[in-house]
């Protein structure tokens, strides 16, 4: 058959041709990869399937961690609960992978070519030549090798290293490292100096900006109330942008907010506590993580060790007003106390030292009103505890904490299980409630009250914007600002001027994609707004009036 007799033919192929097998390919890619980094080097199906079984769970973001065994351990213990125990899992070049501050003196050539060694230049011929042997007269020849060194330095000469590249050169410490090492104070005297121009009080200049957690976003949970991102807390010192996001996934992390990489820092994995709350410790030298068990942790920033709370903190044996979870926890301004709320009515002050690994309850106030606590609040002085709560939710105790006693007591009729939260300066008291109002008082009106039970205060302003259940508020650190959302409902979140009370009315707008917030904050320096929400992301704002 004529096809037949073509395809016996003699082959068309070039004379010396010869097939090349697989290997030579791979070899050829492998080099090819070396020297120009266009390829990675190409596996075994052996070695893709045991990262494939090992890995497959992870996020392609959080493949390069690594899990440090810091965490302090309790001898009572047990093994199981230790086995179980936090992770730490950092999301930056360890510190040995940063470049020396001249990279050439520890890098090594990935190629070398025998025939530089063996290549002679004179520096005695041309002009050019002569230039590269200033200060070497007794130098005639140099190898291949030599003469790329000596052009390097006489480009170096002619076009100086700009200062940019020498300050990231010479950044060798990892991020978070980097913003512990300053010997500085990390609480700011006063952030917001009297030079500043008031704020606007019916419009506000906002910049949405990237979202805080873009490049590692929480988990979207389904089926309990709080899903998502459930809190964040900013770093209390303004030169530290910090933010510590806590979410479903039982995962807190940390982020060095700029406004366009916001580079995550570090993950603390905690498998042992569904999280609730996390705040960072007055002197910002620790992270306190709470959930919904009769436990914490702490955070140490600088040793970046995981310490859990001392075993028994409340007692070898549960009471009827022991805490079973550690919700609602608060730092006393100064430090040294942490106030827990506990069950009918009761709160636990614990003694706040060594980061918390040996905390001890030191007092528990009891009223005897029964009913919840619904939120807790400080003085500025540390001195005196307000507690919401009561069978309604609407009476508020102040204790005096040093002598035990209650010394003011009132009501407002109208925040039904809200939230109590004070302003730093002691000039506002804001209570939410489950209709949605937030009663705002000037703090200074609730210090002439006594201690019976039907003084009722009138606020100075009531927020009557949202109709579902308060969940967080935040007021901002110059007391210009207060922000108040809800997560039962989509875009429940509302801006106000401060002290008129005067909500903005550019933003939020319809097509702001708040979604249902859990937590709001202000960072310290005042310049960023966060907001957490049930689908796992944490909005971020620039509010421009204090971005300088």
């Amino acid at each position: 058959m004529p096809s037949a007799a073509k395809s016996r033919g003699p082959s068309k192929r070039p004379l010396g041709f010869r097939s090349r097998s697989s290997h030579e390919y791979e070899e050829e890619e492998e080099l090819e990869a070396r020297l120009f980094g266009t390829r990675k080097h190409r596996k075994t199906q052996f070695d893709h399937d045991v990262a494939e079984a090992g890995l497959g769970w992870m996020r392609d973001n959080e493949l390069f961690t690594v899990d440090l065994p810091t965490v302090s351990r309790d001898d009572n213990v047990s093994e199981d609960e230790f086995d179980d125990g936090p992770k730490i899992e950092f999301m930056e070049k360890p510190e040995g992978d940063h470049p020396e501050s001249d990279p050439r003196d520890e890098s090594h050539e990935l190629w070398h070519d025998p025939a530089d060694d063996a290549l002679s230049v004179s520096l005695k011929g041309s002009k050019r030549m002569r230039k590269l042997a200033r200060g070497q007269k007794d130098v005639d020849h140099v190898n291949g090798s030599q003469l790329q060194s000596k052009l390097r330095e006489q480009f170096e000469r002619l076009h100086p290293k700009p200062d940019w590249a020498s300050r990231r050169l010479e950044s060798k410490m990892p991020t978070m490292q980097r913003l512990l090492a300053s010997t500085a104070s990390f609480i700011s005297t006063d952030a917001f100096g009297d030079q500043r121009p008031s704020l606007p009080t019916t419009t506000i200049d906002i910049q949405r900006l990237r979202n805080a957690n873009a490049a590692v976003p929480s988990e979207e949970g389904s089926s309990s109330a709080l899903t998502g991102t459930v809190d964040l807390a900013w770093h209390p010192s303004a030169k530290m942008p910090v933010l510590a996001t806590a979410g479903t996934d039982r995962r807190v992390r940390f982020f060095n907010i700029d406004g366009h990489t916001n580079a995550p820092l570090l993950t603390l994995h905690i498998p042992s506590l569904p999280l609730s709350r996390i705040s960072f410790h007055p002197s910002g030298t620790s992270l306190l993580i709470t959930g919904t068990r009769p436990f914490y942790y702490t955070y140490d920033l600088a040793s970046q060790t995981i310490t859990r709370s001392p075993r028994n903190l409340f007692g070898s044996a549960p009471t009827p007003t022991s805490p079973q979870s550690l919700e609602r926890t608060r730092f006393s301004p100064d430090g040294t106390l942490l106030a827990v709320a506990g069950r009918r009515g009761a709160v636990s002050i614990v003694e706040w030292s060594h980061g918390g690994s040996t905390g001890v309850v030191v007092a528990e106030l009891k009223s005897g009103r029964g009913g919840s606590v619904a939120d807790l609040a400080w003085s500025d002085d540390s001195s005196e505890l307000s507690v919401l709560g009561g069978r309604d939710g609407a009476e508020v105790e102040v204790w005096n904490v040093t002598e035990r006693k209650i010394v003011r007591r009132w009501k407002d009729d109208r925040a039904y299980g809200g939230m109590l939260m004070r302003q730093h300066r002691s000039e506002y008291t804001a209570l939410g409630s489950s209709t949605g109002i937030v009663n705002l008082y000037r703090s200074a009106s609730l210090t002439s009250i006594g201690i019976n039970e039907n003084s009722r205060i009138e606020p100075y302003k009531s927020l009557e914007h949202l109709t579902t259940p308060i969940s967080t508020m935040a007021f901002h650190p110059s007391g210009e600002l207060f922000a108040t959302a809800s997560s039962a409902k989509q875009k429940q979140l509302k801006l106000y001027h401060l002290p008129t009370g005067t909500a903005f009315s550019n933003w939020p707008t319809q097509n702001t994609p708040l979604g249902r917030v859990n937590s709001i904050g202000f960072s310290s320096g005042g310049e960023y707004m966060a907001a957490a929400n049930t689908k796992g992301v944490v909005l971020l704002w620039n509010l421009k009036h204090f971005a300088n």
